[in-house]
């Protein structure tokens, strides 16, 4: 621990109905000067019983003690959540991890190890993508080979293009960098939320430091991510994230590294909704339009082909050709709406 009694690093952990993963993720934690703050935003499982017992079995010596709490609120969304841990959290270093989401052993020592050395307001690494069915073991990244970029200012994150900037759980960041900013997530927001915080992040940070350590594993399309809803109304909440999220970075840029404004327009096309997303939500062409004129508002509409290689530059020439016909029929939307109702019906 620190001399004044604070851990390095706060782990905060947001949870709705993740019972079945949570132990999972938070045996994968591994760092002795962590505290972990495990937000249950209204979950109607038994998430809550999960880590209470959890935390009991640590007390009584059945687990490695580890530095865990539990808060419970009533459900508002992963920001909310998120944004309670940071209000709750004392560590020099706070990072993000999903609930159905698990690390590999020794990853965040390193990552702090940098940080402290290098005196940076981040420090990036990078993930395994896997599945439910398809998990990777839990294994010591301790010596593992890696490389580093360095970055005097997160500025500069900002038009390397070919560094994600739309997760929030790929790295750890100074929590008074946070806090001094007020650098909270935009609780309106049920998608793209991290697309928003990481900009903003990057806007005002000092030294930033980019690894290639795979330490984090991402379960893709887990039934109990925080965003994981497909109703009607639900699609609806996400389309209208989309500009909104779109809106809010554009915004932070502008007024803090309006140099990177042009890339950035390019970078967020790629959240313009298409035809098909729309017909999907049940939007009429009317509404459509309405809502690309939202996204012109904030020069990002109509579509520069531009965006793909920006955006999806790992990408291969056929799933290129695929984003070239995308940008085609959302720059033209009666003819996308009519190719896309031809598609559903057949």
């Amino acid at each position: 621990m620190k001399s004044n009694g604070n851990p390095l690093l706060s782990v905060l952990i947001p949870c709705y109905n993740c019972a079945p993963v949570v132990v999972r993720c938070l045996d994968s934690i591994d760092f002795e000067d962590a505290e972990i703050i495990v937000i249950n935003d209204g979950s109607k499982d038994n998430t809550i019983e999960v880590v209470e017992q959890y935390i009991h079995e640590m007390e009584i010596g059945k687990r490695k003690a580890k530095n865990v709490r539990l808060i419970n609120k009533s459900n508002g969304g992963v920001s909310s959540a998120r944004n309670m841990a940071i209000r709750e959290a004392v560590g020099k270093y706070i990072c993000c991890v999903d609930a159905d989401d698990y690390l590999m052993a020794d990853g965040l020592k390193r990552m702090v190890d940098i940080a402290e050395g290098e005196d940076a307001d981040v420090v990036l690494y990078s993930a395994n993508y896997v599945t439910e069915d398809n998990l990777l073991p839990v294994r010591s990244v301790k010596n593992n080979k890696f490389e580093r970029t360095i970055f005097t200012h997160g500025k500069e994150i900002l038009c390397h293009y070919k560094i994600p900037d739309y997760y929030v759980w790929d790295a750890i960041y100074s929590r008074k960098l946070i806090i001094d900013n007020r650098l909270f997530f935009h609780e309106d927001l049920c998608l793209h939320e991290d697309d928003v915080f990481k900009g903003e992040v990057y806007a005002v940070a000092g030294k930033c430091i980019s690894t290639n350590l795979r330490l984090y594993n991402y379960v893709q399309s887990s039934s109990y991510s925080t965003t994981h809803r497909q109703s009607i109304e639900r699609q609806r909440a996400l389309i209208e994230s989309g500009w909104r999220a779109v809106a809010y970075r554009t915004q932070f840029i502008q007024d803090h590294c309006p140099e990177a404004l042009s890339i950035e327009r390019l970078k967020y096309m790629r959240y313009v909704v298409t035809p098909k997303v729309a017909l999907n939500a049940q939007m009429t062409l009317k509404e459509y339009k309405e809502l690309l004129s939202k996204y012109s508002e904030w020069k990002v509409y109509p579509l520069r082909y531009q965006w793909i290689e920006i955006a999806h530059w790992y990408a291969s020439p056929m799933v290129k050709l695929k984003y070239i016909l995308k940008t085609f029929l959302i720059n033209h939307p009666c003819l996308g709406f009519l190719f896309y109702q031809f598609c559903m019906n057949k």
